[in-house]
């Protein structure tokens, strides 16, 4: 059984997701599905977030449910909880899911990977977990799942590099095939500077950029690891003056940094400086696209060109965004709306 302090619980941003959605979202049916316009569809669900492939992306929601969806927000795969827990990351590659659920309340986490060409169904009921590791019954594990592993140490973020899967735990960090085989594992990363957080500085981002991975973590550090090996390459620590919930990548627009109290940052590279901007909330996803950085967040949706800002009021709150369409925590796509100005 993991040892799953409960103070991270409420830093993670998939749960920070997570409560805002309860707060605002309906009650749903388990399979139901609600026609829009222009092919969406509305899940019944709430969700915390989208992990996007080239075109088919996965919708996970709070409470471990998933969905295949397309670019414009329709349904390819009937909505199902392959597993009785949420998922705290996971990722599109080629024609797999990878991705990792934890029960804070069982201790347990396990990661695996499930085929985006083969219909889901329903795996086990939390009291199946729950019998389970109390010795009454067999192992549980997600239904439809290519391979499974269960986790011995609490698991933070997972990202790729190619075409392989790293991934960040309290315990080390870990290259592995899109089988499960082990490619390299390496020591967490260490920043002196601010080594006295301890447990409290997760790490928040494992991203590709120029050949390298970089790991980010909640407090600022930053490590840049030889993807053939785990060495790390480069360190430092970045003041942002306030906690990072999630950094991301883009080849021609740099590194755009989303920071928890309403603001974000960008840097042009790993190694420079930044500049801060003030939003209307908290930035929960953000894409580049013809120039620009787009977002949405906390009942806004924002962009930026040129060191420009402009923000638009939403009434609800944005989870994700593929590149013009916006899930909010209600299941529903809208279009976003800081758009371009003719």
């Amino acid at each position: 059984m993991l040892s799953l302090p409960s103070m991270q619980e409420s830093m993670c941003p998939w749960n920070v997701i997570a409560v805002l959605a309860s707060m605002f979202s309906g009650t749903h049916s388990k399979h139901g599905l609600h026609s829009a316009a222009m092919g969406r569809s509305q899940l019944d669900f709430a969700p915390c977030r989208i992990d996007k492939g080239s075109t088919s992306h996965v919708v996970a929601g709070t409470q471990g449910e998933l969905v295949l969806v397309d670019s414009e927000g329709a349904i390819l795969m009937p909505q199902t909880t392959p597993f009785p827990a949420p998922t705290i990351d996971g990722l599109v590659m080629g024609n797999k899911w990878f991705g990792i659920w934890m029960d804070r309340e069982l201790g347990q986490a396990i990661m695996g990977s499930l085929p985006l060409d083969l219909e889901w169904s329903d795996g086990p009921t939390r009291e199946d977990l729950r019998m389970s590791m109390n010795g009454d019954s067999e192992e549980v594990v997600p239904s439809n799942s290519i391979w499974n592993k269960i986790l011995d140490s609490e698991p933070m973020k997972i990202g790729r590099f190619e075409e392989r899967v790293v991934f960040c735990t309290i315990s080390g960090t870990y290259m592995i095939d899109s089988d499960a085989g082990l490619v390299w594992g390496s020591l967490p990363p260490r920043w002196p500077e601010i080594s006295d957080l301890g447990m409290m500085d997760n790490v928040v981002g494992v991203v590709p950029f120029e050949g390298s991975l970089a790991i980010w973590s909640q407090a600022g550090g930053i490590s840049v690891v030889d993807p053939v090996d785990g060495t790390e390459l480069y360190s430092r620590v970045i003041d942002f003056g306030d906690k990072i919930s999630g950094t991301i990548y883009s080849e021609d627009g740099g590194w755009f940094v989303m920071l928890h109290g309403g603001s974000v940052a960008v840097m042009e590279k790993i190694e420079g400086e930044f500049s801060r901007f003030r939003t209307f909330g908290p930035v929960f996803d953000a894409e580049f696209a013809d120039g620009s950085w787009n977002w949405t967040g906390w009942r806004h949706d924002g962009r930026m060109a040129d060191g420009i800002l402009s923000c638009k009021e939403r009434n609800e709150i944005g989870v994700a965004l593929i590149r013009d369409l916006v899930l909010t925590n209600e299941g529903k796509w809208s279009d976003f709306r800081a758009i371009r100005n003719p």
